[in-house]
């Protein structure tokens, strides 16, 4: 325990010597112009299909999880509209949302580079963002399945209700740990896909866990506690108007890019050894005074 602790005080450490923050703030930047976005589109297809009043208390408890109490209100704002969307509204909205996110994924790129002692990047300009657009699709399936979980689980629950073959006592106690640890599972899955396959090296997949799981852990007291100081402390409405819930929103935003990088700070601490990068293994930081190459002995006259 002592030494997890001390790894992920080294990770902090090291992250904010490399810029952590910075990289953070792009981030966030991107991030936040792919949120609206998705709200569109998903608003538009429950519009189209009939379905917003069926779902709507369980997108709310959804929103409510995952974001401040201001901007939750926001969001729900775009399935309460009844305007007719058109289709090449939703296209447009789907390409901005599509590219940001890619944007997002680059800026985490870059800092995984950074952490783990890459002076250079090795992928060239379109590979690089055909990585990005690759990380859009697997992080955002896994992820898609836990918020499903959170959203949809007092359905599945009152279904497992209905249909028990067991004590209701224990299909409400069973179901609500099995839905967290399932959801908690796919987050950690979705980061570990990001860790491992956003840098241009080849390492074993328990490598990229560790840090994944770290950054899962303090995801939850992260969003937790901005979500307690937006409601009882925060005065972001009276500070900038309208524009307050948005506001709010990109610093969660911003605190959950900063744990993202955190996480890969972490992996870099825990394993800072060796990275394949196109079939060439090098040292990475941490390595130990035995790895260096001993200098040539001058020549005696």
């Amino acid at each position: 325990m002592l030494r997890l602790l001390n790894l992920l005080r080294r990770a902090f450490w090291q992250g904010f010597r490399h810029g952590i923050f910075m990289n953070a703030k792009g981030a966030a930047y991107s991030s936040i112009l792919t949120v609206f976005p998705a709200l569109i589109v998903v608003a538009w297809f429950l519009a189209e299909t009939g379905t917003t009043r069926t779902f709507i208390n369980q997108i709310s408890y959804a929103l409510g999880v995952v974001l401040p109490p201001d901007s939750r209100a926001t969001a729900l704002e775009y399935f309460s509209t009844t305007r007719h969307r058109p289709v090449k509204e939703i296209y447009s909205a789907m390409s901005v949302m599509v590219l940001a996110a890619s944007g997002v994924m680059i800026s985490w790129m870059t800092h995984f580079r950074t952490a783990f002692g890459m002076s250079r990047n090795p992928w060239n300009f379109w590979r690089e963002r055909a990585v990005a657009l690759l990380l859009v699709v697997w992080g955002i399936v896994p992820m898609a399945f836990a918020m499903s979980l959170v959203a949809f689980g007092n359905q599945i629950e009152i279904w497992l209700l209905v249909h028990r073959a067991a004590p209701k006592f224990y299909v409400l106690i069973l179901w609500g740990l099995a839905r967290w640890v399932i959801s908690a599972a796919t987050s950690i899955t979705s980061i570990m896909l990001i860790y491992h396959w956003g840098l241009p090296r080849v390492q074993p997949w328990y490598k990229a866990l560790p840090g994944a799981v770290v950054a899962t852990v303090l995801w939850f007291p992260v969003t937790l506690g901005f979500g307690s100081y937006v409601t009882y402390y925060a005065s972001y409405n009276l500070i900038y108007g309208p524009l307050g819930a948005g506001i709010a929103l990109l610093v969660w935003l911003y605190l959950i890019s900063i744990v993202i990088l955190v996480g890969a700070e972490f992996n870099a601490q825990m394993f800072p050894r060796s990275i394949v990068v196109d079939g060439d293994e090098r040292l990475g930081r941490g390595r130990r005074a035995s790895d260096k190459v001993p200098a040539e002995t001058p020549a005696v006259r």
